[in-house]
């Protein structure tokens, strides 16, 4: 009579945690990613109607740099990412400081990669950007990244790139726009 018992008490366990993981898990829901939207996990709500991308910029989400001044200029922006320096093609030089916000699922421990590469693609530093604030949450984070390097190159790409420690394609995600070594 007790191993029935057993029995039945654990397979209750195991049926409440599955249900508790369905509800209460964060891994569902939609990704705005080279312009189209991408079910991540198994969303509940419908697919979004509104573009995403930089021609939508009017539908983010308010948000205010870590220093809570008034929003400044955008430089670059998606649904998942705003950039609000660099501004793109402008001159920069080493130390560059970038600043901008990124949905929460972008950050692993509170950073994002951040790396500069010159025109043909070659690396010139990988860094990582710090979130300002709390990352758990599925809302914009502002983040810092200060990239320290020396170049030759007279042009290249800023690229901000969703943290991925699972390694899977298809929760890559990343922004790039041109900028100028000085």
């Amino acid at each position: 009579m007790k191993k029935p018992l057993f029995l039945l008490i654990v397979f209750i366990i195991i049926i409440l945690t599955a249900i508790a993981l369905r509800l209460f898990g964060a891994e569902d829901t939609w990704l705005c990613q080279n312009g189209q939207w991408v079910k991540h996990g198994q969303p509940s709500d419908p697919q979004p109607t509104a573009a995403c991308g930089l021609d939508n910029l009017s539908n983010l989400p308010s948000a205010s740099p870590a220093d809570n001044n008034s929003l400044p200029d955008v430089a670059t922006a998606t649904a998942e990412i705003i950039i609000f320096q660099p501004r793109p093609g402008t001159v920069v030089t080493s130390p560059l400081t970038v600043k901008g916000q990124a949905r929460g699922g972008w950050f692993f421990e509170a950073s994002l990669p951040v790396k500069l590469v010159d025109a043909n693609n070659q690396l010139i530093v990988a860094h990582y950007g710090t979130a300002d604030s709390d990352w758990m949450t599925p809302d914009l984070v502002p983040f810092t990244s200060i990239l320290e390097f020396s170049t030759t190159a007279t042009s290249g790409f800023l690229i901000i790139a969703k943290d991925n420690p699972s390694g899977l394609p298809e929760y890559d995600a990343s922004i790039s726009w041109p900028v100028n070594f000085k």
